[in-house]
Order: structure tokens, then C-alpha cells, then sequence
């Protein structure tokens, strides 16, 4: 266990496209809309990460408001995509790529999952989008590996040929040493007399990134907010199938230990993911 790092973190959130759930009732007023694995704020900035202003959108400085309607099913999955309001091929597809790699809980009614047409929508603006690339450093996505799969199936780790990896730099050779140099321990988890494991399960991306990100085991004082700030500085090498990058689920867990005034990071084997 590594003693833990008390430089204090700065995290710049810069939401630069809208998003909104449009409800379309379609059973009553007793009905619990779907939301995203995420929630709102999380998924905003994956949002930000994941999207890629089309080339030929950016020379004709096209912009606007891409609405997509589509149906989360009682069993989750999601089916029959189609544009309600469009700007451009370009970035309606674009569109739709995203919202096809968000996962979602199904519609609720009276205790009972249903199926529910949903709505979501993005902006394009081309300065905000300028200003976000240079903020995250990068236009386009590379990709760490290729061939990538399009179809968007997550598969379960002990399904993988290779499991995802995390890419690390400088002098963090494993993760609990990526935990140790990143993650602070919060001042009011100190305040509260905190300890405990945080527990994350979260989407590996072809991109490096992760998305979907679902809190499994919460800790009070901002320990569980920090847990989150840290995994998301990670890079990842992707899962592969048959020589091709797919989307993974993984989990990991972080240990903050006040006795300690420490913290320590797992990341659990295909063979203890339950």
C-alpha cells in the first residue's frame, strides 16, 4: 500500500454540447424515464471526449442541433435510431455514433420495466469545439489499436482474448502506484473519519478511453467524486477479440484507509469479476 499523494488536483470541466433527455410518455404519467449509466455530468464529458467534428462540417462551418429519437427496451439494449432533427449527414451520423456507445436503465412503470421512445440531443458549435480540442489536446481519435469494432456489443471481460490495460507513464508502474501518485485523500472524508473501498465498473473504449461509468460501491466525503477524477486520467489499451479492439466492461476498486492516511488501487482479474 502506497502513502498517498496530498498535492491537490486541479479538474477543468469545460461542457461545450448540450444534452437533454426530450421524455416522449408514451405509457402514462406513472412512468420513471430511462436514464444513462453515468448520470447527466458524467456523460457530458465523455460527450466532450468521444466527439469528433466532422471534417468536411468544419470547411462549411456547419452548425446546429442533431435530435435523435430512439427506444430504450425493457431489457436496456436500444433499437430504431432515427434523426428528428437534422443538420447534415456528416453530423447526424456523427450524432448517432455517439448516442449508439451510451448505455441506458430502462423506463420504469409502477415498479416494472418498459420499452420508451427517448430522445437525445447535441450541439455542434465549431468555436466551442476549437477551444475543447485544445483543452483535451487532440482533434481526431487515435486509435491505440486496429481494426476496431463498429458494432458497439460491450463484452464481459472473461469473453476477451486480451483484457484491457491501463497505460501508464513515468514512474507509475502498476496501479496502485497510479492511485498513490494521483488520488488525494479529501478533506472532508478526513473530517468524517472515511474508510473504505470505492467500487467502479465502467466501458473500456476502442478509443483508450472509458465511458459509462457506474458507481457499484459508493463512500461518503468525496471519496467516491475522487475515485471517479482519477480513473478517468487513465489511458487504456482496449480488449481485443480475434485481432480486433472492442468495447470491454472492467471494474476496478480503490481503498481508502484513514488509520493509514493512505490509498491503494485493485483491479480485479477476469477470473474475480463477478
Amino acid at each position: 500500500m502506497k502513502t498517498m499523494n496530498t498535492k491537490k488536483g486541479n479538474l477543468f470541466f469545460l461542457l461545450i454540447f448540450t444534452y437533454a433527455i426530450i421524455p416522449v410518455v408514451i405509457f402514462g404519467q406513472s412512468i420513471t424515464p430511462p436514464q444513462c449509466y453515468s448520470g447527466k455530468r458524467l456523460l457530458k464529458e465523455f460527450i466532450k471526449e468521444e466527439l469528433v467534428y466532422p471534417e468536411k462540417a468544419l470547411q462549411d462551418k456547419t452548425e446546429g442541433v442533431v435530435e435523435i429519437s430512439f427506444m430504450v427496451n425493457k431489457d436496456g439494449s436500444t433499437s430504431n435510431y432515427r434523426i428528428v432533427k437534422s443538420v447534415s449527414n456528416d453530423l447526424d451520423n456523427e450524432a448517432i455514433r455517439i448516442c449508439r456507445k451510451i448505455l441506458w436503465y430502462p423506463a420504469v412503470d409502477l415498479g416494472r420495466p418498459v420499452d420508451y421512445e427517448n430522445k437525445f440531443e447535441i450541439k455542434f458549435d465549431i468555436k466551442k469545439y476549437e477551444k475543447i480540442c485544445r483543452s483535451r489536446g487532440y482533434e481526431k481519435t487515435e486509435y491505440p489499436f486496429l481494426p476496431i469494432d463498429t458494432g458497439n456489443i460491450v463484452f464481459q471481460l472473461v469473453d476477451i482474448d486480451i483484457a484491457p490495460k491501463p497505460v501508464y507513464s513515468g514512474k507509475d508502474a502498476n496501479f496502485n502506484s497510479f492511485i498513490a501518485t494521483n488520488l488525494e485523500y479529501p478533506e472532508a472524508a478526513f473530517k468524517q473519519n472515511v474508510s473504505g473501498r470505492v467500487k467502479l465498473t465502467f466501458v473500456v473504449e476502442p478509443s483508450s478511453r472509458i465511458s459509462n461509468i457506474v458507481v457499484d460501491k459508493n463512500l461518503g466525503g468525496g471519496c467516491t467524486e475522487e475515485a471517479i477524477r482519477v480513473i478517468k486520467l487513465l489511458r487504456w489499451n482496449p480488449g481485443i477479440i480475434k485481432n480486433t479492439a472492442v468495447r470491454t466492461w472492467m471494474c476496478i476498486e480503490i481503498t481508502f484507509d484513514i488509520a493509514k492516511q493512505s490509498v491503494a488501487g485493485s483491479i480485479p482479474t477476469p477470473g474475480q469479476v463477478h
